[in-house]
């Protein structure tokens, strides 16, 4: 999956984080334990949803995919027009395996869609 950002450049995200990238995110203070206790609901109905979270799961997305290269977090933020329905689609994916595999099934049925 890619991202436009404000500049016209695409970038990939990946909402198959790692457990690595989310320890490289806490260390440099990207995300924090409140944005970690997401992955500890038992269901999507349980989360509450804070837009920073939404952001840092987009982001954690962004660096999966971008392991090296990267723009920090700000700069990301700065480049990056919201658009809440794809937002909210990376965040849960991220935060849920079940979601993940929605959203991978519903990605790929777009793209064949798209190809018609």
């Amino acid at each position: 999956m890619e991202l436009e950002l404000m500049n016209g450049e695409i970038v990939a995200v990946d909402v198959n984080v790692t457990a690595l990238t989310l320890f490289n995110l806490q260390r440099e203070k990207v995300i924090d334990g409140d944005f970690l206790k997401g992955f500890m609901k038992s269901s999507e109905k349980d989360i509450g949803l804070d837009p920073i979270a939404v952001f840092q799961a987009v982001y954690a997305a962004y660096r999966q995919a971008t392991p090296k290269d990267y723009l920090a977090f700000v700069d990301f933020l700065a480049n990056y027009q919201l658009d809440m329905e794809t937002d909210m689609e990376i965040y849960f994916s991220v935060i849920s395996k079940q979601s993940r595999k929605a959203f991978q099934k519903n990605f790929a049925k777009g793209i064949k869609q798209g190809k018609k």
